[in-house]
């Protein structure tokens, strides 16, 4: 009988690994909104940018996302994507530009880096 409830446990064992592993998966997709907070966030730790404010966003009624955080010495931050073209983003520290590109440039390198 114990030999059996410890084949059992090792057949499962793969089984809910897996669930664990996709539940762990979940919280990266997102709605646009979310895309473009974390592409921002991406880009200012990628550029060494000290955030005091994490960029808070929103969504117009026409699709286009804005969020607006600060660094720790009160300089504004900013990301936006556009209705007409919700694959990009653009994001600035001041009136510097860090980054204008696809979401999924930003998305894609960071998952790499890890």
């Amino acid at each position: 009988m114990r030999r059996r409830a410890v084949v059992l446990a090792l057949l499962l064992a793969p089984l809910l690994a897996g669930c664990s592993q996709v539940a762990a998966i979940a919280p990266v997709g997102g709605d646009h909104l979310a895309e473009v907070r974390y592409a921002a966030i991406d880009v200012f730790f990628d550029a060494g940018i000290d955030v005091l404010v994490a960029p808070d966003c929103t969504q117009a009624a026409s699709g286009a996302v804005s969020c607006t955080g600060k660094t720790t010495d009160g300089t504004p931050l900013a990301a936006t994507s556009p209705a007409d073209d919700q694959t990009v983003v653009t994001v600035t520290v001041g009136d510097r530009t860090l980054y204008s590109g696809a979401i999924m440039t930003v998305l894609d390198d960071a998952a790499r880096k890890g």
